[in-house]
């Protein structure tokens, strides 16, 4: 085997290959070699290495026939269970395993932790090897004195990965990486909360960005595809503003895609990020201090009606008593609902609801726009839920009628609305009893998914031969005023249309 060759500050090249600062690693679990090839043919063509998580394996995966598998450089990670991995052997034999693949050619992480850094005896080249620590549940209270002491062992990279518990956790870790922003090192949190710290400490110059090409290899790990082609971290630019999407799982949202093209397209300093909230009372997302700072928020379930109790509501807000959007305006927040325009607009060219009916299913904030809405309209207006107590509750918040869900079958509507999740999951039945779709009403469905397909109350309709109205149509109708109230004043319904057809359009 050659020696490694250095070229150039940030570089070394090893059998050929090449390994950049700062890497876009494509993290994979291989179950075997034959998944190990199927996952790299994944890989974005962007990554520019490809990291083997052999812990999470079904059976040992020799190094060297992973290094024979694509032409960049292979990052050989074995996690323990103290650092949330799946290797339970002894320390030996973490020890062997991983000397086998350095020898093998390969790029290894080694846990500061296993100690076999504390000398030069093992892995005398240190280009190749990344230095980590995996804090499970918080950072550190000593992470400067850790960092430094995992520098001083000349690795290549050090990296240091933090749990947080919650959002405000999430951006303290970014806001370390934006400290230092060393050009070997990466700092970033992990957990299901951690997807904004992530995208951000890729931003502010993190030497290595982990992302996953099909499923996490760690927990609240982005796709890689995601990272460069939403959040375009491979391209530093100036960041002054932050926005951002508040629920409890926002995962399956289209409004980071959406948001930061706009912001793009616009040449606007601006980011949009994912911000997963468990508690929103006490992760207070309206009160969150950054730099740079927060400047506006799109609000999903289950915090909607909360969202309006935080700001000054418009006449939407307040008429709804929810808010899907939270925005900055003359030093304070102000509330507004652009899920009623979202609703309004794709009814109104359906005609109007005069002397018309319409059954609204759910109890959450998209039903309250929807009520609203449909009244606006003309509609006379049902309410249902699963909870018959909750629909009650609705109906007299908001005047309208309520419809026991026992009965929903049996009525009969010009309108019947979805304003439940049901249909966002694979394996969910339609919404809507085929009972109530023999008269062919209009159909509405809010929900929408990330991949494309239509849901299941879409596809029972049409074949129906009912008219539809996707909850694609609803995101994008609304999309316009809230990209508006975000900054991009000139947004339109045509360009988001175009972007949300466009080829290759991340799904």
């Amino acid at each position: 085997m050659e020696p490694p060759t250095r070229k150039g500050s940030g570089v070394f090249v090893l059998n050929g290959q090449v390994l950049q600062l700062p890497a876009y690693v494509a993290a994979i679990a291989p179950r075997d070699l034959a998944d190990a090839r199927r996952l790299v043919s994944r890989a974005p063509r962007e990554a520019t290495a490809i990291e083997y998580r052999v812990d999470l394996a079904r059976e040992s995966l020799p190094a060297d026939g992973l290094l024979a598998l694509d032409a960049r450089p292979a990052i050989v990670t074995c996690r323990t269970a103290r650092e949330g991995g799946d290797f339970g052997g002894s320390s030996e034999e973490y020890r062997s395993l991983v000397t086998r693949a350095y020898e093998s050619g390969a790029t290894v992480d080694v846990e500061f932790s296993s100690g076999l850094l504390s000398g030069d005896e093992n892995f005398p080249d240190r280009r190749r090897v990344i230095a980590s620590c995996h804090s499970l549940f918080s950072l550190p209270e000593d992470w400067e004195n850790l960092l430094e002491r995992m520098r001083a062992t000349r690795a290549r990279a050090v990296k240091l990965v933090a749990g947080a518990a919650d959002l405000p956790a999430s951006l303290a870790v970014a806001k370390i990486q934006k400290r230092r922003n060393g050009s070997s090192e990466a700092v970033f949190p992990m957990g299901p909360a951690s997807a904004a710290g992530r995208v951000l400490s890729a931003l502010f110059g993190a030497c290595l960005v982990y992302g996953s090409v099909d499923g996490q290899t760690a927990p609240g790990q982005l796709a890689l595809s995601d990272l460069l082609e939403t959040y375009r971290v491979g391209q530093p630019r100036p960041i002054e503003a932050l926005y951002g999407i508040v629920g409890r799982d926002v995962s399956e949202s289209l409004s980071p895609y959406l948001h930061n093209a706009l912001f793009v397209s616009r040449g606007l300093p601006c980011v949009y990020l994912p911000l997963p909230t468990a508690d929103f009372d006490r992760e207070k997302p309206q009160e969150l201090s950054f730099d740079p700072p927060f400047r506006g928020f799109s609000v999903t379930r289950p915090w909607k009606r909360r969202a309006a109790e935080t700001a000054i509501p418009s006449e939407d807000a307040r008429a709804t008593g929810a808010a899907n959007t939270l925005v900055w305006t003359r030093g304070r927040w102000r509330a507004e609902n652009t899920d009623v325009d979202g609703i309004f607009d794709p009814l109104a060219d359906h005609d109007t609801g005069e002397g018309r009916s319409a059954v609204i299913l759910g109890a959450g904030g998209t039903a309250r726009a929807a009520i609203v809405a449909a009244r606006k309209l003309g509609y006379e207006v049902l309410v249902s839920s699963r909870r018959d107590e909750e629909a009650d509750a609705l109906a007299r918040d908001l005047s309208v009628h309520s419809l026991a869900w026992k009965d929903v079958g049996a009525s009969e509507a010009d309108l019947y609305l979805n304003a439940t999740p049901v249909g966002s999951l694979d394996g969910d039945p339609p919404a809507f009893p085929a009972s109530v779709l023999a008269n062919r009403p209009l159909v509405f469905d809010c929900v929408y998914r990330r991949d494309g397909r239509a849901t299941p109350t879409i596809l029972a309709a049409r074949a129906a031969g009912c008219p539809t109205v996707a909850g694609i149509q609803m995101f994008a109708a609304q999309a316009v005023r809230q990209a508006r109230l975000f900054g991009v004043a000139d947004a339109t319904g045509e360009e988001i249309a175009r972007l949300l057809a466009a080829p290759g359009r991340v799904s």
